[in-house]
Order: structure tokens, then C-alpha cells, then sequence
């Protein structure tokens, strides 16, 4: 799943498939929920910075969730995820903070590589 800006303005939380480069082309497969936009700790903000954070395992059904807060205290974005293997017992991995500047959209995506097949059966968005 991806909350989308832009290009260089996103967070995602995905199953992903990295290359592990001392095994002679074998893969891992991990949950990264990642973001890439301003890093609003230089000056001026550098419009590129990328970061992931690992959560959860991975499996064949994997429940996935981000939660959205606006800060407007602070003028951000705040997100946080977590992901189940069995819709019940859920691993929080953290909150990623975007500079609150334009509307992210929900999304899917499939980035990068073949090695994962997605099927999305249950998609639901709802106001807390």
C-alpha cells in the first residue's frame, strides 16, 4: 500500500523482496514500511530523503494498516503501520512525520522486481 504525493513524496508499507548479496542470488522477504520526502531538519529541506524501517514477518496472507494523523499543531503528516499474520495479533512498526504541504492518495504498488504476487481480497478506509 502507498500514501502517494509524488514521485519523491510517499510512505508505503509493502512485502518486499531485497536481494541478499552473499547468497548467491538468493532473496529475503521482509515488511518495509518506508518514506521518501523533505527531511525538514536541513535548510532548505532536502527533496529527496529516503528511509525504511523493517516490521512484522512476512507470509503468504499478510494483513497490512496504516493510520493516518494530521498534526496541525505542528503542521505534519503523521502515519504509523502494522501488519498481522492472522488478522488478530498485530506488530506495530513504527510512524513515519511528512511535512504537511499537499493531500497524500491511497494506493497500491508494485515496485522494483518480480518475486511476490499481491492479491488484495479486503480494502476498507474509515475516519477514527
Amino acid at each position: 500500500m502507498v500514501l502517494y504525493g509524488n514521485d519523491d513524496r510517499y510512505l508505503k508499507l509493502v512485502h518486499a523482496v531485497l536481494p541478499v548479496s552473499h547468497t548467491d542470488g538468493k532473496a529475503t522477504h521482509v515488511t518495509e514500511f518506508a518514506k521518501e520526502g523533505e527531511r525538514p531538519t536541513t535548510t532548505p529541506p532536502t527533496p529527496v530523503a529516503y528511509g525504511p524501517m523493517f516490521g512484522g514477518p512476512p507470509a503468504d496472507t499478510l494483513w497490512m494498516r496504516l493510520s493516518y494523523h494530521a498534526d496541525t499543531a505542528r503542521d505534519e503528516t503523521e502515519v504509523s503501520a502494522a501488519t498481522s499474520t492472522d488478522g488478530a495479533h498485530w506488530v506495530h512498526t513504527g510512524v513515519w512525520t511528512l511535512p504537511t504541504s499537499s493531500r497524500l492518495r491511497i494506493g497500491l504498488v508494485a515496485q522494483n522486481a518480480a518475486g511476490a504476487l499481491a492479491r488484495f481480497d479486503y480494502v476498507h478506509t474509515y475516519r477514527r
